[in-house]
């Protein structure tokens, strides 16, 4: 099962790294045969390797990208390719036999001070960012809010870097066609939800005869929970990310989990569950393999209802008529049904008028350099070398980001869009050392994209990157343990709703109460410039 794998890959991250790598430092190798090859003078190139996150594709080296950008920085660019199926369970293995990359995006902050402590992250001083990186330092001073030159601080000292990121939060996409054939409107609250969905199990949205569909499955529940006020996620994967905190209208970060709303949140989606409403094989997940956004389930006519970025769907506007404005899931789609439709609507408003979806950190990738390159200093100064230019040279950024006009992308009335999709962009080395899209990059490339997002999203629950501290990065793996058992048994039905008192006590027991604890004490500490 999906989420097993995934919990047991939390559990090696602190018994495999810090035990193999304490030995390692010096001699860690990325898996390739060289750390350096020769130029056409005879001179050393710099080799630098990069791990983008969860990637789903293998870097081809030769590339017209990968070249380009070579030749652009004088270095030998590598991907460091980690299957994302079981992605941090592969990374582990990786490094506990002594590989890891040059540079690697970081997707969980908690495990900052696992990475630090076993040997795998390296320090970053921000004197040296600020000199060898200059126009991305001034980026980070305009947009700071105090805390963008803390995130990435660990007992004092920094190891990464922030980017000043545009995110919105996810959209609510329903089946158009399956609204339009059952003659029903876009739902607005939480009641009107139930009975939209309620139509999609029982009234025959796909016209088979068979009464075989459902309303959702586990990318909708963020939703439900926000409809409460509360940021409790699954992401693009089934199972909850516990590792990621709330920050509270008072500004003290909380477990959203443990909260009395979530008990609400719970009680509707057990309803739910026993009413058909919810997909009964939710806990396998909505994707199947291939690019991580598509949802099989709402492609192959099984739900109605999934979210996700719009820009997973559409490029930059809501004509889905357009086939320049498809992006890869509206594509996927269409192939499996010509007919098929989607429209956008606003997340469910709960009983207490609160509503929101989940929105990526605005403080976007979180990126580090690995003890490996910090042997190096030309690996790290090359690294921000890349890091000012993205901040700076658009047609870098456009490279980095987008690939080769005509062969990757193409400009349209709507701003570039897509030749390639999924995989295939990553193949060609388009995504592997780029830095999002920053506040330059969305004014000058994409305010297309920008407009139609904001337009088509509502209010999101942001991710707060909680203040690395060990008393969390240590009990994470418990706690996730506790909270999907306990959540998936709720849900299915499993166990009775009033089981989650129980799983609250044991949840603090097993740690959560001092790690909230610490995190609150770092993040006060934090805003008050004590960090």
């Amino acid at each position: 099962m999906k989420k097993a794998k995934r919990l047991a890959a939390r559990m090696l991250v602190s018994i495999l790294t810090v035990s193999a790598l304490a030995g390692c430092k010096g001699g860690a190798s990325d898996g390739t045969p060289a750390t350096e090859t020769s130029g056409e003078n005879g001179e050393d190139v710099v080799q630098l390797s990069f791990l983008p996150g969860q990637t789903n594709a293998e870097v081809d080296d030769d590339a017209e990208v990968v070249k380009q950008i070579e030749e652009r920085f004088g270095i030998d660019l590598k991907g460091w390719y980690v299957d994302s199926a079981n992605f941090q369970e592969n990374l582990n293995v990786r490094f506990a036999g002594g590989e890891m990359p040059d540079v690697m995006v970081i997707d969980n902050l908690a495990l900052l001070p696992t990475y630090v402590e076993g040997g795998i992250v390296a320090e970053l001083p921000i004197e040296l960012i600020r000199e060898k990186a200059p126009n991305y330092a001034k980026a980070i001073d305009e947009a700071d809010d105090g805390t963008a030159w803390q995130t990435m601080m660990y007992n004092g000292k920094n190891y990464g870097i922030v980017n000043t990121t545009k995110v919105y939060p996810m959209a609510m996409i329903w089946r158009k066609d399956w609204l339009d054939k059952l003659g029903l409107e876009v739902p607005e609250t939480l009641d009107e939800y139930e009975e939209v969905l309620t139509a999609f199990v029982e009234q025959d949205p796909d016209g088979n005869g068979k009464k075989d569909t459902a309303g959702m499955a586990e990318r909708a529940f963020g939703a439900v929970f926000g409809a409460f006020g509360l940021r409790c996620v699954t992401g693009g994967f089934p199972g909850f990310t516990v590792e990621e905190m709330q920050l509270g209208e008072d500004n003290v970060p909380f477990f959203p989990y443990i909260r009395p709303e979530a008990k609400e949140a719970l009680a509707v989606l057990r309803d739910w569950y026993d009413k058909g409403i919810i997909d009964k094989e939710f806990i396998t997940g909505e994707n199947h393999g291939g690019y991580a956004w598509l949802s099989h389930s709402f492609m192959n006519d099984r739900i109605g209802l999934t979210s996700a970025q719009p820009t997973h769907y559409l490029f930059a506007s809501t004509d889905t008529s357009n086939e320049e404005n498809w992006a890869t899931c509206m594509k996927e789609l269409k192939g499996l049904n010509p007919d098929a439709d989607i429209v956008f609507g606003p997340a469910p408003i709960g009983p207490d008028g609160k509503s929101g979806t989940e929105a990526w950190s605005q403080w976007g990738h979180l990126t580090c350099i690995t003890t490996k390159a910090a042997e190096d200093p030309r690996k790290v100064e090359k690294f921000l070398e890349m890091l000012d230019a993205y901040y700076t040279d658009i047609d870098y950024m456009k490279l980095s980001n987008l690939g080769i006009e005509g062969v990757h992308y193409k400009e349209t009335e709507n701003g570039p869009v897509r030749l390639m999709d999924g995989t295939d962009v990553r193949k060609e080395g388009v995504l592997q050392c780029d830095m999002g899209s920053t506040f330059l990059y969305a004014e000058k490339i994409t305010p297309e994209k920008d407009k139609f997002c904001e337009e088509v999203t509502g209010n999101g629950y942001y991710r707060f990157q909680a203040p690395p501290v060990k008393e969390f990065s240590d009990v994470i793996a418990t706690l996730d343990t506790l909270t999907e058992q306990a959540y998936f048994d709720i849900i299915s039905g499993a166990k009775p709703l009033d089981y989650f008192d129980t799983y609250v006590e044991e949840f603090k027991a097993a740690g959560g109460e001092a790690a909230e604890k610490a995190v609150q004490e770092a993040w006060a500490a934090r805003l008050a410039g004590e960090q």
